[in-house]
């Protein structure tokens, strides 16, 4: 059974329409759960075998009509939604990524470290916080109980309310929606616009909300942390998603972000461009 390459993201849509298409071709649901994991290690992120188990029971357990048949949707390119176009188009041009540096309140030249800034994110000595060294390796506890911070790639930006939660498969987890608490910070991860407008539409949002960080993922694009009230959330992402910001961080709020000093998988670090600690959350 061949199978389409898996985009760079929509992972999930890609196995559910994969599965899809496997019980079509009239495979065994193990022929298809062996075609999809396959492709592991060739998308952003790792294939979740839970996942490819929940498609792939929902697909062979859904009686399709003779008449129905498998046709897939081409993924449009991104552009700015028509009824932000003017939003847009209001972004500076030519502010590039040293101008956030130079711009930082807190001067990202050596002095601040990456304790410090975690302390001031977290600033809660008690409080629960899931790092992971990987999608796979992670844990959850007090920031201060943490060694080699400097040596992993993710973290939640909200407190845990709890080591422990249970994971939509009814598995213990330390990372999971069950025990992650009220979003903390607001993410923006900047994919599908080029990397070259990351800097001025980032600069665009701060002139409404509150940037708090600016780091590089270690590959091509620019996250931005910002300190949203609640009760402003839904206008927040309103307005950042047409920008080109991820929707799955607002989607899920105990998906992983990049370390701020971290080192991503590509041996490449994740440095903070931008700082002003006067903008975190008590």
């Amino acid at each position: 059974m061949n199978l389409e390459s898996p985009p760079h993201d929509g992972v999930n849509l890609w196995v559910m329409s994969s599965a899809r298409k496997c019980q079509i071709a009239g495979i065994s649901e193990g022929e298809a759960e062996q075609a999809i994991m396959s492709f592991q290690g060739q998308t952003r992120r790792p294939i979740k075998h839970s996942e490819v188990i929940r498609a792939i029971q929902k697909a062979y357990n859904t009686t399709l009509t003779p008449s129905s048949s498998y046709t897939p949707t081409p993924k449009p390119k991104w552009e700015p939604s028509k009824t932000r176009q003017s939003r847009y188009r209001s972004v500076p041009v030519g502010f590039a990524a040293v101008d956030i540096w130079e711009a930082s309140p807190d001067v990202m030249d050596g002095g601040v470290t990456q304790k410090m800034i975690l302390d001031w994110l977290f600033p809660d000595p008690d409080g629960l916080v899931c790092v992971g060294k990987s999608a796979y390796e992670f844990h959850t506890a007090p920031i201060c109980k943490f060694k080699n911070l400097m040596e992993t790639q993710f973290i939640v930006p909200c407190y845990m309310t709890k080591r422990e939660g249970v994971t939509q498969d009814g598995k213990p987890s330390m990372h999971c929606l069950d025990n992650t608490g009220p979003r903390r910070y607001c993410v923006v991860d900047l994919d599908e616009p080029s990397a070259s407008e990351h800097p001025s539409i980032i600069w665009q949002i701060r002139k409404t909300f509150d940037l708090v960080m600016v780091l590089s993922s270690g590959g091509k694009s620019l996250h931005a942390w910002f300190n949203v009230p609640e009760d402003v959330e839904e206008d927040f992402w309103d307005s950042v998603i047409p920008l080109g910001a991820d929707p799955a961080l607002m989607r899920n709020r105990s998906s992983f972000v990049r370390m701020p000093m971290g080192l991503r998988d590509n041996g490449m670090r994740q440095g903070v461009l931008y700082f002003d600690h006067t903008k975190c959350k008590a």
